[in-house]
């Protein structure tokens, strides 16, 4: 579960675009509970916080992203900022807009296989994680691919797999569709409906909504 308490954000305004300046890429004041299981859509015009509202779920904030940060965010019962990242990404996983920001190899099985190795799991668990990832997500025919040869579709799969090897029990997800065509989308819709399907916790931030209904 995921609570948040009165909380306020706002970057440093050197670090924003002249268009965000004047709301100072600001939250205010945000009390909300997100209870294991749900489906969590945040809309909104482009510069209302939707991102921002993400990297608090993920930790980012206040972990990476500097600005002045007051309340609270509890992942299960616990202050993220108390908190590191490696104990945030055991629990959370991040998939954001541009997937190629968060590729770390550039084979697909080894993408898939990074979180995983990160945390320290024995190889053969690491390896039977890929192979059941693969086959849940439906990302056989994508294994042992070139990530520069991936469609940016395909790259969004392997990006939601790689979060998906770690076996969080929750995924923010940061407007995944806004690189896709219809057919890529419809893909994704099922992704979705998978992870959904498994009793994860999903929260995303979108500008399309048509699919997710």
């Amino acid at each position: 579960m995921i609570e948040c308490q009165d909380v306020s954000f706002s970057y440093p305004a050197s670090t924003l675009p002249d268009s965000e300046r004047q709301a100072g890429g600001a939250l205010k004041h945000i009390s909300c509970t997100i209870e294991d299981g749900s489906f969590v859509l945040l809309c909104g015009t482009s510069g209302c916080g939707k991102t921002t509202m993400t990297r608090l779920f993920n930790g980012l904030i206040p972990h990476y992203h500097e600005g002045t940060y007051t309340g609270s965010v509890y992942l299960d019962g616990k202050d993220t900022r108390d908190l590191s990242l490696f104990d945030i990404s055991l629990k959370v996983g991040s998939v954001f807009q541009n997937p190629r920001s968060q590729f770390f190899n550039v084979d697909t099985t080894s993408e898939l296989a990074f979180g995983p190795e990160n945390h320290g799991i024995e190889e053969d668990l690491v390896r039977d994680r890929v192979k059941r990832v693969a086959a849940q997500l439906k990302l056989e025919p994508l294994l042992d691919r070139s990530i520069f040869s991936l469609s940016g579709g395909e790259k969004q799969k392997i990006a939601c797999g790689s979060a998906a090897a770690i076996d969080p029990d929750i995924y923010v997800l940061d407007e995944p569709s806004s690189n896709l065509d219809a057919y890529a989308i419809a893909d994704f819709r099922q992704l979705l409906f998978t992870l959904k399907s498994q009793g994860k916790t999903i929260i995303i931030s979108e500008h399309r909504l048509y699919y997710l209904s």
